[in-house]
């Protein structure tokens, strides 16, 4: 536990060391799918001190922005998210001694929020929904005008910097490589939100001949989808594709797509073997049993990237009034 934030002697290597240790992740086996046709194994993101892989890309996307000399001691850091990389650039920034703002919308779920605030970092709240790209686009006009009245600060640029990758690849895929039996992987599916884990995962595993799947969300624009509403956050794009996946698309063998009341029952389903995560990692599961069905792969592996306690019983459905899944206003 670090005491005196301000008082590190080599704050750029205390950051590297908790990279580290963020970047180990386990590889999950998460038995049979598609009525048995098919089975899953899983690399589980969520075994940080904050409980979220995205502090993966909040630290290396800062280390490396210092490496190449983007960013310096004391210049603010500036970023829009939907929560769970505001964390972990904030905690990245305490560390390092970069003050952080984060362009974000109300939606934010209440933990995060809390989360965000207790590190120190500035939240920037939307007012609402952009008319025809979301929150997502009415997050990227506040950030352009917080930068046009501010121009010093670093914006990390998460959605098309050549960064994002480079820290999948640098920090996540040689912890994860050695972790996988990569003999008996058939196929492997991920969701998508920049694309950084994708591409830097999807590389590897073309390099062994392993084809790469994206399991999406209905209302993602991403891959050519029509953009609509949804209850999940970090997947999919409403407004843009961002860079890092657009210049990545081959890559991508094929999409399927599920929604969020299909999210939610891959939720309730990993939850009933023991593996609590959230909306994302739902999507996740249920793209694997479509690549089976569609494919006849059977061997199949994929990424649980978020976790449960972020949507409260939105997904569980253990209260009343989540019983269903209700879609946010457009």
């Amino acid at each position: 536990m670090i005491e005196n934030w301000h008082g590190l002697e080599h704050p750029r290597l205390v950051a590297e060391k908790l990279l580290e240790g963020f970047s180990d992740l386990p590889v999950l086996d998460c038995g049979p799918i598609a009525g048995g046709r098919g089975r899953l194994r899983a690399i589980y993101g969520m075994t940080t001190t904050e409980s979220s892989f995205k502090s993966i890309l909040g630290f290396g996307i800062l280390l490396l922005a210092y490496e190449a000399g983007l960013l310096r001691p004391g210049q603010t850091v500036i970023e829009s998210t939907s929560g769970s990389l505001g964390v972990s650039l904030a905690l990245a920034g305490k560390i390092l001694g970069n003050p952080v703002e984060l362009v974000t919308d109300p939606n934010i779920p209440a933990i995060t929020r809390r989360k965000i605030e207790l590190l120190g970092a500035k939240l920037h709240l939307v007012s609402g929904p952009h008319p025809t790209g979301g929150t997502q686009q009415a997050r990227v006009e506040l950030l352009d005008a917080l930068l046009a009245e501010r121009p010093g600060m670093h914006w990390t640029d998460q959605n098309n910097s050549d960064l994002n990758p480079a820290v999948y690849r640098r920090w996540l895929v040689p912890s994860i490589e050695p972790k996988l039996d990569l003999d008996w992987i058939d196929a492997a599916i991920f969701v998508v939100g920049t694309g950084g884990h994708f591409v830097g995962l999807s590389e590897m595993l073309c390099r062994h001949g392993i084809p790469c799947y994206v399991a999406d969300r209905v209302g993602s624009a991403t891959f050519g989808g029509e953009p609509g509403p949804s209850i999940l956050r970090g997947i999919g794009n409403t407004n843009a594709v961002p860079a890092v996946i657009g210049s990545a698309m081959h890559l991508v063998e094929d999409v399927f797509y599920s929604s969020d009341e299909e999210a939610a029952e891959g939720v309730r389903e990993l939850a009933g073997r023991g593996v609590y995560a959230g909306g994302t990692s739902g999507i996740a599961l249920r793209g694997a049993a479509k690549l089976v069905a569609a494919t006849g792969a059977r061997n199949i592996l994929t990424f649980f990237p978020d976790r449960g306690d972020l949507y409260g019983d939105v997904f569980l459905g253990a209260s009343p009034q989540h019983s269903e899944v209700l879609l946010p206003a457009v």
